[in-house]
């Protein structure tokens, strides 16, 4: 854990085409627009390795629009989606999509890159969609979409508002590494088409660069940094891709802060930021843009964020090898590590959470009822943390690392900021990796000012795995809540304290947010 030392024009799309992105932006149309939609989902690949989430990600997206009353929503699965099948139902759907309507194109499916065909284009690289037949020589080779045509395409529509999700990534590594039990797909393929002269390079040249200021009515959603790979994760029991679920949300009401029936430019960027970074553990981090910021997006039926319930919730657990001494309370187990919100294995005592993170390493010393109070602590933590995600009102304040979001090792420094937009008083706390509740602001609290960073040192001491520091906001200090935090203090009662946080908060209004700390003793970092 950390030893605190002292306290103290428009986006560029990264992945897709000139101003092409995988991005989320902000918003879409108001009053009684139609809604309609092509989505796109392979898991089945021919000659690339499968996936396993994309499929559940088209359906997520599929169901999200149609509970929107959607007139018209073409759903393309696994070979079905083809070049010729894409672009044809593009084309027939854009005919129907008017002014003020709303019309969502979305894919989720391996990427790839390869050297740009438009030599005297302001890219290197040709970020494109590849399709379920895709092969890097023959035939299979034209099953591919690159994002200079997507541009174009998405650029002919001229009435209504477009929607371009991408649930994909083009190239890149990760933040940390990922414990190969609980790898699931990895939505990037190798592509070695080097100066390929082919009927889709042809289309492609006979294009030209795209015209920026015919993207005016498109939103960007995409959920990677082209430098960061994206992968799948288990969510509500099924593999999924972390954008397509969030955002399937956004659709449903939940990113409806102000419960308006509409969803405006912020609310959507705070709700897709914030529920695809945390369910990623900060591995993925989306990015917003759009070509109006005034844009908005009337919902079937409303509802605010966050609404739904304070229950503690309930883990899928998968053992690889052998079950610890004693049950763990409020997991259930599954047979399936691509399922699995959290996997111990018995062989080297660690416990790893659903990102592919080793989030705790037990000591080989550590007897069976020693063992058993650390897992169960563990697991009681992230039962903790998914409780309060769901919970807060607001994701205010900002909590990151200043050096990023790897493996830090014994002894390195570590500095945390914390920023808030407005004044209020925060309840710092450390979530040790076996879940030991740790008070850092005092008795008091700490009084954050309006824009003005707080920064706090801290060193990498054992125990190694993560931990995980935690901001309370309020708009004065809350005894009741320090009673809570102070009553757990230096206990591992996470599930406790979960269920007497919400008691506590309940009908306050409210921020919380955190940052993960994954330390090692420098053998398996990166």
């Amino acid at each position: 854990m950390p030893s605190p030392e002292s306290g103290t024009e428009r986006l560029r799309c990264v992945s897709l085409c000139a101003a092409l992105v995988c991005g989320i932006a902000s918003g879409l149309p108001v009053a009684s627009a139609g809604v309609y939609g092509l989505v796109v989902g392979i898991d089945g690949y021919e000659h690339l390795n499968p996936l396993n989430g994309a499929v559940n990600d088209a359906r997520d997206i599929r169901d999200a629009l149609e509970g929107m009353a959607a007139r018209d929503v073409r759903l393309l699965l696994d070979g079905e989606a083809t070049r010729e099948a894409v672009f044809r139902h593009w084309e027939e759907l854009a005919l129907l999509a008017g002014a003020g309507d709303v019309l969502v194109f979305h894919f989720a499916g391996h990427g790839g890159r390869q050297v740009a065909t438009l030599r005297d284009g302001h890219e290197a690289k040709d970020n494109m969609f590849l399709l379920a037949g895709f092969r890097n020589a023959g035939e299979g080779a034209l099953q591919r979409i690159v994002d200079n045509e997507i541009g174009h395409m998405l650029a002919s529509e001229e009435e209504a508002t477009v929607v371009f999700v991408a649930d994909s990534c083009f190239a890149g590594g990760m933040v940390r590494s990922m414990e190969d039990r609980l790898r699931g797909g990895v939505r990037t393929a190798g592509v070695h088409l080097a100066d390929a002269d082919d009927a889709v390079s042809q289309r492609v040249r006979a294009l030209g660069e795209v015209d920026e200021s015919r993207l005016g009515r498109v939103i960007w959603i995409y959920g990677q940094d082209e430098n960061k790979v994206t992968q799948e994760i288990p969510i509500d029991g099924q593999v999924r891709g972390a954008l397509s679920h969030v955002f399937s949300r956004a659709l449903r009401g939940e990113a409806d802060a102000d419960g308006d029936g509409s969803l405006d430019v912020r609310e959507l960027k705070l709700f897709v930021n914030k529920g695809v970074s945390r369910l990623t553990e900060r591995r993925q981090r989306p990015h917003v843009n759009a070509g109006s910021g005034d844009l908005s997006i009337r919902l079937a039926a409303r509802g605010a964020a966050g609404a739904g319930g304070v229950d503690v919730p309930t883990l899928r657990i998968h053992y690889p090898d052998a079950r610890p001494p004693a049950g763990l309370e409020g997991t259930t187990e599954v047979r399936d590590a691509r399922l699995a919100d959290l996997l111990y294995s018995g062989a080297d005592r660690k416990l790893v959470y659903r990102t592919g993170d080793t989030v705790a390493a037990f000591d080989a010393g550590d007897d069976a009822r020693e063992l058993s109070l650390k897992l169960q602590g563990a697991v009681d933590k992230w039962r903790l943390l998914e409780m309060l995600a769901g919970l807060a009102s607001s994701d205010d304040p900002q909590v990151d690392l200043a050096g990023g979001d790897g493996v830090y090792t014994e002894g390195e420094q570590v500095d945390f900021r914390i920023l808030s937009a407005s004044d209020r008083t925060a309840l710092l706390f450390n979530l040790a990796y076996d879940g030991t509740v740790q008070l850092l602001s005092g008795s008091g609290g700490i009084r954050l000012r309006a824009g003005r960073p707080l920064n706090f040192r801290a060193r990498v001491q054992e125990p190694f795995g993560a931990d995980h520091l935690v901001a309370i906001t309020t708009g004065d200090a809350s005894p009741a809540l320090l009673g809570t935090i102070l009553e757990a203090d230096g206990t591992r009662q996470g599930a406790e304290l979960a269920r007497e946080l919400a008691a506590t908060l309940d009908g306050t209004a409210f921020g919380v947010n955190w940052v993960g700390l994954f330390t090692s003793d420098g053998g398996d970092g990166q």
